[in-house]
């Protein structure tokens, strides 16, 4: 791999530690370098099971490769750094920067629906503010949900996982992202490959999913959606913040070309209800909470 050290056995240089996530391209675990003692993340293929050799190898080679896509971003600080790669009992296993917060997702839970336009805007600011650091590296992310973001106990966001992103314009020859945050154009094979407007939809999703709690067309049920269907139930669209409910609806547009051309578009939207610097906290404030990010500093964009 380029740029990056190949360590071979793990555990001669880390301590493994406790699992602390479960995803469908990999088990990430809480490790500790044994001579310095910090903490790092280990994200390890998933174990071979009673499939093919080959299917097992081919895992391998993605991992290494979404290794290389994080070099690609190094120096973005709010992508985790890529220290090192390795093997942990015959799996193969990236050593990358640890990342203390909580998920968004489990922030979100505890507080959904979220209807304190600065608490939108900061969530949704911020990941523009990282999207555009990623973009103008030609790479689409591909799997925007709360699962992969990070909110520190600063308040700042950090994006993780880069297992499903690609080049912007490369063919794509299968799925790519979580169904009911991918956009539809990542559902299948597309020719013409993938785009910045392919994240666009899924922070289109963040956004629904905080506001009114609900994925467009139909989210995340074992149907298929389909072109020309309702983006949210009656209901749900009557529930939408009136400061957000235009910009949500044009980013989840069904045609990729009908969405925003890029996240400073999205951006400029939500700057009218940014929290300045110096205001106080939201009433009713996420904990950890991403207005402080907003609240301390000025926009990036």
């Amino acid at each position: 791999m380029r740029g990056i050290g190949e360590i071979g056995n793990v555990e001669k240089h880390y301590e493994v530690l406790d699992m602390v996530g479960d995803g469908g391209q990999g088990d990430l675990f809480l490790a500790r370098d044994r001579r310095s003692g910090e903490r790092v993340a280990l994200k390890l293929q998933k174990a071979r099971d009673l499939g093919p050799e080959s299917d097992f190898h081919w895992a391998g080679r993605n991992l290494l490769e979404e290794g290389d896509r994080m070099m690609m971003l190094s120096g973005i600080q709010a992508i985790p750094e890529i220290i090192a790669t390795g093997t942990h009992r015959g799996r193969r296993c990236l050593v990358m920067e640890f990342v203390a917060g909580r998920q968004l997702q489990n922030v979100l839970l505890a507080a959904r629906p979220v209807k304190d336009p600065g608490t939108v805007a900061s969530v949704i600011g911020q990941l523009c503010e990282i999207l555009r650091q990623v973009h103008d590296r030609n790479l689409v992310h591909c799997d925007l949900k709360p699962e992969n973001v990070i909110v520190q106990p600063d308040g700042r966001l950090r994006l993780l996982d880069m297992g499903h992103a690609i080049m912007a314009g490369e063919r794509t020859t299968h799925e790519r992202g979580t169904r009911g945050w991918a956009s539809p154009e990542q559902s299948d094979a597309c020719d013409q490959g993938l785009t910045r407007r392919a994240d666009i939809f899924g922070l289109g999703c963040i956004l629904l999913e905080m506001t009114v709690m609900r994925l467009p067309y139909g989210g995340m049920e074992e149907r298929v959606a389909e072109p020309g269907g309702p983006v949210l139930p009656a209901d749900r669209l009557a529930q939408l913040p009136p400061q957000f409910a235009s910009l949500a609806l044009w980013m989840v547009r069904w045609e990729a070309a009908e969405r925003p051309a890029d996240v400073l578009q999205v951006f400029d939207q939500l700057r009218p209800y940014l929290p300045r610097p110096g205001s106080r906290r939201p009433s009713k404030r996420l904990r950890p909470d991403p207005t402080e990010y907003y609240r301390t500093r000025l926009p990036q964009l």
